[in-house]
């Protein structure tokens, strides 16, 4: 038996369990080419690699591509009564296929097609999965790289059923890990 003086304050549910780091899924960016054709000049060796957004992952050869490099050239060369395509819809093709505005612009300066294109990454993260290749065929189902954003992590736990209603939205939580001892992060319930 233990006894102690009255006082005010908040009773508190504390729940000690376990759980693992993982990537905020909605946090993932998955890279596949616009166009069928082959991974060259392959700019990452290994999973785990740190990238920038902007920063070039591979390059492309992809005959469509280069085909709709060459109606650009066309567009912008010829008068326009006798232009198969506008220069502005060659222009949003190329876009849509994927090729960096910088690219574009380079092409329509130079006046010469380009047969690579980059591949680039959409974010900063870590490539966590990298399936292309040097010389690997690839097309727009394929994907070549899966980059997540490590900047916000989830950490998913195990509750015991007794404990859920203890549990809600907004919630205040922290977490510790052995590889940092002393050291506690702050999250909140999703």
């Amino acid at each position: 038996v233990r006894t102690a003086h009255v006082e005010r304050g908040t009773l508190w549910k504390f729940i000690r369990t376990v759980g693992r780091v993982e990537y905020d899924e909605t946090r993932l960016a998955h890279v596949h080419p616009r166009a069928p054709g082959w991974s060259e000049t392959l700019e990452l060796r290994a999973e785990g690699e740190p990238v920038k957004r902007g920063q070039q992952l591979a390059e492309l050869y992809a005959p469509d591509i280069l085909s709709a490099q060459v109606d650009f050239l066309l567009a912008q060369d010829r008068p326009q009564s006798q232009r198969r395509v506008s220069a502005d819809k060659a222009r949003n093709i190329l876009r849509l296929l994927d090729v960096p505005d910088d690219i574009i612009r380079d092409i329509e300066r130079s006046g010469e097609p380009r047969n690579r294109i980059p591949v680039r990454a959409p974010i900063d993260g870590i490539v966590t999965q990298m399936m292309a290749r040097d010389g690997m065929y690839v097309t727009p189902s394929s994907e070549m790289f899966t980059i997540a954003d490590l900047s916000r992590v989830w950490v998913m736990v195990d509750v015991f059923e007794h404990q859920i209603d203890w549990l809600s939205t907004g919630l205040s939580a922290e977490i510790t890990v052995p590889a940092r001892p002393g050291q506690s992060w702050d999250g909140k319930v999703d």
